[in-house]
């Protein structure tokens, strides 16, 4: 029998599949720190850095 593949759904309502579960978490661990140092961009990297916090959540509670 063939395992069912990982799925969640991110902020915006996308349903994403899961392939490597570890690899996912990492990545999102990762994103999740990401910001850049020119403050234009403020607003921009607290809506990535939200996205990728509910996302790395996620990952972790499978």
């Amino acid at each position: 029998m063939k395992n069912q593949p990982l799925k969640i759904t991110d902020l915006n309502g996308f349903e994403l599949e899961i392939d490597n579960l570890q690899l996912a978490i990492m990545q999102a661990d990762d994103y999740r720190h990401y910001e850049r140092l020119d403050p234009k961009y403020k607003d921009a990297d607290a809506e990535r850095k939200a996205y990728w916090q509910d996302l790395y959540q996620k990952l972790v509670q499978l």
